[in-house]
């Protein structure tokens, strides 16, 4: 490489650093220092001479500017993702993210009061097999659905790290990439034990009601 190439591609390494570990207007200041070391540095060594050298100077400039308006643009991204995480882990209903192959990418403290298992060691586990989970249907069709529809509703029930069962009234989203692709499950989990209990109850008392009233109509 040329010295002068030589140093761009340094001052696109440097951009890209300032990108991780500054704000924008770090980012920008330290972008626009390079393009003025960059221009500083031809006419130094070349004056207002044109030629090869001009043009290498100009493509310098540009890769710095591109690569400062990627350091942002990437770095911008990065804050939305943090601010949808930091929502996720407002809610107290279980939320968490699972790859294809049902490996949880995402576990947030929601999930971790509701299923007492610490996020470190949720994480890069197989979900149905971490809260063996019983579902009201094969999980394939239930996925062949999902992947239909983009979603899919039903209670399923999981198994705490105390070994104490949970009823949930669970909602899966699918999360599809530019082209079109499943690439991610997001689910949502809410505790319907206590009213799958009152339920029961409840059609327990009722048919109990009902037979006492076939006895008594028997025997009258």
């Amino acid at each position: 490489l040329a010295p002068g190439i030589a140093v761009a591609v340094l001052y696109v390494v440097v951009v890209l650093m300032a990108g991780r570990f500054f704000q924008r207007p770090g980012v920008l200041f330290v972008g626009f220092a390079c393009i003025a070391l960059t221009i500083l540095s031809y006419v130094v060594q070349h004056g207002e001479t044109y030629g090869p050298a001009l043009i290498r100077c100009l493509v310098s400039i540009a890769a710095i500017t591109i690569t400062t308006f990627l350091a942002l643009r990437i770095q911008s991204a990065g804050a939305v993702l943090r601010e949808q995480a930091d929502l996720l882990e407002t809610t107290h209903d279980a939320i968490f993210v699972r790859d294809m192959n049902d490996i949880i990418t995402f576990w947030n403290r929601g999930a971790e009061e509701l299923y007492a298992w610490p996020r470190e060691e949720a994480v890069g586990k197989v979900t149905h097999e971490l809260l063996q989970t019983v579902f009201p249907a094969p999980l394939q069709d239930i996925k062949a659905a999902l992947i239909r529809d983009n979603r899919w509703e039903g209670e399923l029930t999981h198994t705490k790290r105390d070994g104490s069962e949970v009823v949930v009234a669970s909602r899966w989203s699918m999360q599809r990439n530019r082209a079109g692709r499943p690439l991610a499950i997001l689910e949502t989990n809410n505790d319907v034990t206590e009213r799958k209990r009152t339920e029961n109850a409840l059609r327990r008392s009722e048919a109990n009601l009902a037979d006492a009233q076939k006895l008594s109509k028997t025997g009258s």
